[in-house]
């Protein structure tokens, strides 16, 4: 089974290099999924540390870089990890502030960031701004799967956090 991964793997990470496209709607999926699955986890991050071009890829690699800090053990470690991928997302979003995608990022990693880390001051703002803007996403699967995000999340969220049934209304749309 081990060996099979790794051949599978070459050549998902081969054919990626070689036509230089990453597949953001897998990425997108698999995003959620990440979290507790740290081989999926790190073959993403592989293929996105090889592979991301555009701004949005590499907003994509610095949230597989921060979901790669809560697969780590030694809390440094998780800490500096947890960093580096901020930081790569707070540049991208700097380049391009009106990115759906960097900005939905952002409002899960603020979301999900333990409040000692200090990390959630844009969450209210990307929140309003995925409301007004997931509509103006070009892929509509990706549509579906930010919108299917927000609204599993939304079950867990209070106050100003949480989207009122009109957002969720909008968000769908």
């Amino acid at each position: 089974m081990g060996i099979r991964f790794y051949v599978c793997l070459f050549f998902v990470v081969s054919s990626i290099t070689c036509f230089g496209q990453i597949n953001i709607d897998k990425m997108r999926s698999d995003y959620a999924l990440a979290v507790k699955d740290k081989k999926l986890c790190e073959t993403n991050l592989k293929i996105l540390d090889e592979g991301a071009n555009t701004v949005t890829e590499k907003g994509y690699l610095a949230a597989y870089e921060i979901l790669w800090a809560k697969h780590k053990n030694n809390p440094f470690t998780k800490l500096s990890q947890f960093k580096k991928g901020k930081n790569l997302l707070e540049s991208v979003i700097v380049k391009q502030k009106d990115n759906i995608d960097l900005r939905f990022i952002r409002w899960s990693v603020q979301t999900h960031a333990p409040s000692f880390l200090n990390y959630s001051k844009d969450r209210i703002d990307d929140k309003e701004f995925l409301v007004r803007n997931l509509k103006k996403l070009p892929s509509q699967e990706g549509k579906k799967i930010i919108y299917k995000y927000l609204s599993e999340a939304n079950s867990y969220l209070k106050g100003d956090h949480a989207f009122s049934k009109a957002e969720l209304a909008e968000l769908s749309k």
